[in-house]
C-alpha cells in the first residue's frame, strides 16, 4: 500500500451503534486493500445525519471523501427538514449501494407482553405511557414508530436521543419501553435476553431469524420499511474516480467474510453501478415523500 497517496475519508453521520458505523468498521480495512490506499472513518454526527452529509456536500470533489447515505439523509431528510443544507440529489455524485435491512421492533422484557399482538392490545390500552426511543428525528426509525401508530392506532411517547449507546442503555434497564431500530444492533440484544423481539419491517421474516413475524403477517402491511445504505461523495467527482470506488465498494460487500457477517445480522449485501444507485435514490426520495409529509413533523 503507497502510503504517500491520501487516505480516502469514509464518513459517518452517526455515533458509535449506529448501522452506518458498524458498517463502515465492517468494511474499511477490505475497502483499502482494493483501493490500496488507507480509508480513515471519521464521525461527523449530529442533526439526524445531516451535519455529516453536509460536510460532505461542501467539500473538494477530488476522490479523497465519501459519504455513508442513509434513507434518512437522502430520502426523508429532504422531506423532513426546511431549512436542510444540502440537495440529497444534486450535491453528491452517487457511487455504491451498500446495503439493505429492516427496522426491528423489540422491547424491555419486564413489558408483559410476548407478540405483536399482546404489544399492540397493551399499547391501546395505555395511552402514550410507553415510549420509543431513537437517535434521529425524521430517520428510518421515527419513520417505522410513526407508521405504526398510525397504522394500529396506538399512542407512544418520543424520546430521542443524541447517541445511539444511549439509547440502547435506558431500553436495556427498562427506562425506555421500546424502540424501531437496526436489525444489526438490536438481534444480538435480543438473542441475549436484553431485549425481546415482536417483528420486524421487511417483507419476508429474516433468514437469520426466521421465528420473528414481519409486521406485515400480523396484519400490518402499510409498515414495510427497508433502511438502506450507500456511498455518494461531492458533486463532481471525476467518473473514473467514482467508478474505481464504486468497484471496490462492490467487491468488498460481496466478499465472503462481510456478506457472512452481514447475513448473521439480517442485513442483505447489494453493491451497485453509480447509475442505478443514482436511479434509486431519486425513487426513495419520491417514494417517501408522501409518507414523510404525513407523519412527521417539519423542522
Amino acid at each position: 500500500m503507497n502510503s504517500s497517496i491520501t487516505p480516502l475519508r469514509l464518513v459517518v453521520g452517526f455515533s458509535a451503534g449506529s448501522a452506518s458505523d458498524d458498517v463502515a468498521h465492517l468494511i474499511a480495512a477490505p475497502l483499502s486493500e482494493q483501493l490500496q490506499r488507507r480509508v480513515v472513518i471519521e464521525r461527523i454526527a449530529g442533526a439526524s445525519g445531516t451535519l455529516g452529509a453536509h460536510a460532505v456536500a461542501q467539500s473538494a470533489a477530488d476522490g479523497n471523501t465519501v459519504f455513508i447515505a442513509t434513507l434518512g439523509t437522502h430520502a426523508l431528510a429532504p422531506h423532513v427538514r426546511k431549512k436542510l443544507s444540502y440537495d440529497a440529489l444534486h450535491d453528491f455524485t452517487p457511487v455504491a449501494l451498500l446495503t439493505q435491512s429492516p427496522m426491528l421492533l423489540a422491547c424491555h422484557p419486564s413489558l408483559p407482553v410476548h407478540d405483536l399482538h399482546a404489544f399492540i392490545a397493551h399499547a391501546r390500552a395505555h395511552p402514550a405511557a410507553l415510549a420509543y426511543g431513537t437517535s434521529a428525528i425524521g430517520g428510518a426509525p421515527h419513520l417505522a414508530a410513526e407508521l405504526f401508530q398510525s397504522v394500529t392506532g396506538v399512542e407512544l411517547r418520543h424520546a430521542r436521543y443524541d447517541e445511539t449507546k444511549k439509547l440502547y442503555a435506558d431500553l436495556e434497564t427498562g427506562r425506555i419501553a421500546l424502540s424501531f431500530n437496526n436489525i444489526m444492533s438490536m438481534l444480538p440484544r435480543c438473542a441475549t435476553g436484553h431485549l425481546r423481539a415482536l417483528g420486524v419491517t421487511s417483507a419476508q421474516r429474516p433468514a437469520v431469524a426466521p421465528h420473528i413475524p414481519t409486521l406485515a403477517e400480523c396484519g400490518l402491511q402499510s409498515c414495510e420499511v427497508s433502511n438502506w445504505l450507500g456511498l455518494v461523495a461531492p458533486r463532481g467527482m471525476p467518473a473514473a474516480m467514482t467508478n474505481t470506488i464504486s468497484l471496490a465498494a462492490a467487491a468488498v460487500i460481496h466478499s465472503a467474510r462481510v456478506v457472512t457477517t452481514l447475513n448473521a445480522s439480517g442485513i442483505t449485501p447489494c453493491g451497485s453501478t453509480p447509475a442505478a444507485f443514482g436511479t434509486y435514490m431519486a425513487s426513495e426520495l419520491e417514494r417517501w415523500e408522501p409518507v414523510v409529509r404525513r407523519f412527521s413533523p417539519t423542522q
